[in-house]
C-alpha cells in the first residue's frame, strides 16, 4: 500500500471536517477562522489557535493536499503551502499565531483546495492513568484562488438507485471555485419530499463528489425515473431535473 493511501485513511477517520461556525474546537483548543482562503496575488495568511484548557498543550500543525474521487475525500501530504510553526506549546488562556505560506504559484483558471490539521498531542498520562488517550484533530478547508478569470460554481447532476433503493447522487463541478452544499431534497412527480440529505459537503473546481440518499419513510426515490434536485448552497440555491441512469 502506498504511503500516501495509508495516510489518507489514517486522517479521514480521524478527522473531523468543520463547517458552519466562526469558531472550531477540538478538545481545549478553538482555531479561527476555520475556513481559509488566499486572494489573487496573496502568498500568505494567518491562524489564531486559543488554549481553553487549564494546562499547556502540545500541537502539530500540518497542510495537505485536497481532492476528491469516486465519490471519496482525498488527504495526501504536499510542500506546496507550510505552517509556521509546525508544532509548538500554548500555555492555558494565550493563543499562537500560525502562519500559512504558499509555495508555489496560484493555478491560472482553478482554485486549488488544500487543508489545514491542527492537532492537540496529549501528553503523558498521570500517575494511575490507565485508560486510552485520544489525538484530537481539526481539519480546516484551506483554498487558494485562481490567479486568472474565475467563474462560478457550475454543477452537473446524475442519479442512479442502488438495489436497496437509495439514491446515489453525483455532482461535477466544471467551474473555478469550490461550492459548499448544507442539504439536498429530492422529489419525484409530486411535491413531497422523496429524500434529502442533510449533511454538509463540498464540491471542489473540477472534481465530482456523490453522496447516498435513502429515501423518506413509505416514499420510493425516482418511481417514474425522473427526479428533481433542489440544493441549499453557499453559492445560492440550485434546482434542476435529472433522469436516473440505468445501472
Amino acid at each position: 500500500m502506498k504511503p500516501g493511501a495509508t495516510l489518507q485513511r489514517a486522517m479521514l477517520a480521524f478527522a473531523a471536517l468543520v463547517v458552519g461556525a466562526s469558531a472550531a474546537n477540538a478538545g481545549s483548543l478553538a482555531v479561527s477562522p476555520i475556513r481559509i482562503e488566499l486572494g489573487p496575488g496573496q502568498r500568505s495568511v494567518t491562524v489564531t489557535v486559543r488554549n481553553d484548557g487549564d494546562q499547556t498543550t502540545l500541537v502539530q500543525t500540518q497542510l495537505v493536499s485536497w481532492s476528491q474521487a469516486d465519490g471519496e475525500e482525498r488527504l495526501e501530504l504536499t510542500s506546496e503551502l507550510l505552517a509556521s510553526p509546525p508544532i509548538f506549546s500554548i500555555a492555558p488562556a494565550t493563543t499562537q499565531i500560525v502562519r500559512i505560506a504558499l509555495r508555489r504559484p496560484a493555478d491560472a483558471d482553478r482554485e486549488r483546495a488544500y487543508r489545514l490539521l491542527v492537532t492537540e498531542v496529549p501528553g503523558p498520562p498521570q500517575p494511575g492513568f490507565t485508560g486510552a488517550q485520544l489525538s484530537l484533530k481539526l481539519s480546516l478547508p484551506v483554498f487558494v484562488d485562481a490567479a486568472g478569470a474565475k467563474t462560478a460554481p457550475q454543477v452537473a447532476w446524475s442519479a442512479t438507485r442502488d438495489a436497496a433503493g437509495a439514491l446515489v447522487l453525483s455532482a461535477f463541478n466544471s467551474g473555478s471555485k469550490h461550492v459548499q452544499v448544507r442539504a439536498v431534497d429530492v422529489f419525484g412527480e409530486e411535491t413531497e419530499v422523496d429524500g434529502r440529505f442533510a449533511g454538509l459537503w463540498y464540491i471542489l473546481a473540477g472534481q465530482r463528489r456523490s453522496v447516498t440518499i435513502a429515501p423518506a419513510p413509505g416514499r420510493t426515490i425516482g418511481a417514474a425515473g425522473r427526479i428533481r434536485i433542489r440544493a441549499d448552497t453557499d453559492a445560492g440555491a440550485l434546482a434542476t431535473d435529472v433522469a436516473l441512469d440505468a445501472r
